[in-house]
């Protein structure tokens, strides 16, 4: 996940939770890491650690678990990988929709697939971000990204729409990306 290419090295670190199952419990906890941003999580020291996101966190507190395994980075670090994911998902939102002016949009699906999956990977840093400090992200911003990245694969796959394509990433898609850079400068 390191824009270098390089593998990241994540800090460890052990969450307790005081009401097993709790979600509620279980997030405030992981919202007091103020020095660690969490990136993948586990309910047990010897299983493999999976992305931080609702999702995981809900099947994971199924079993009840007395604590939390987490890795991440410190806030520094996590915001600088997010800027550059954020700003390299900009920079090839605007190369295809430069494209798509001279390019049928048929003929550009891998650049399409590229971009989606660019702004999904996105979408999962915020999503933990905003999980983990809520207060730090704007309400909406990932449901925003979600919504426009449906859009966007719509216009892209079912009407093959280079118009509504370019449309959707330069008044939809960037604009938000933007804004979510933003978040990660302060």
């Amino acid at each position: 996940m390191n824009p270098a290419g390089g593998e990241l090295e994540y800090i460890k670190d052990t969450v307790r939770i005081s009401q097993p199952g709790s979600e509620d419990q279980a997030l405030s906890a992981i919202s007091g890491l103020r020095d660690l941003v969490v990136m993948n999580i586990s309910g047990d020291a010897d299983t493999a650690p999976v992305r931080f996101s609702s999702e995981n966190l809900h099947a994971i507190l199924a079993a009840a678990p007395e604590q939390l395994f987490v890795e991440g980075l410190p806030p520094g670090q996590f915001k600088k990988l997010a800027r550059e994911k954020t700003d390299q998902a900009v920079q090839s939102a605007l190369a295809l929709r430069a494209s798509l002016r001279t390019v049928y949009i048929a003929d550009l699906a891998a650049a399409v697939r590229d971009v989606l999956s660019q702004l999904e990977e996105v979408l999962e840093l915020l999503r933990g971000y905003a999980l983990q400090d809520a207060r730090s992200c704007p309400s909406g911003l990932d449901r925003d990204l979600g919504d426009r990245i449906a859009q966007l694969s719509a216009a892209s796959f079912e009407c093959l729409d280079n118009v509504r394509c370019m449309d959707a990433l330069q008044h939809e898609i960037v604009p938000v990306l933007k804004k979510l850079l933003r978040v990660f400068r302060k």
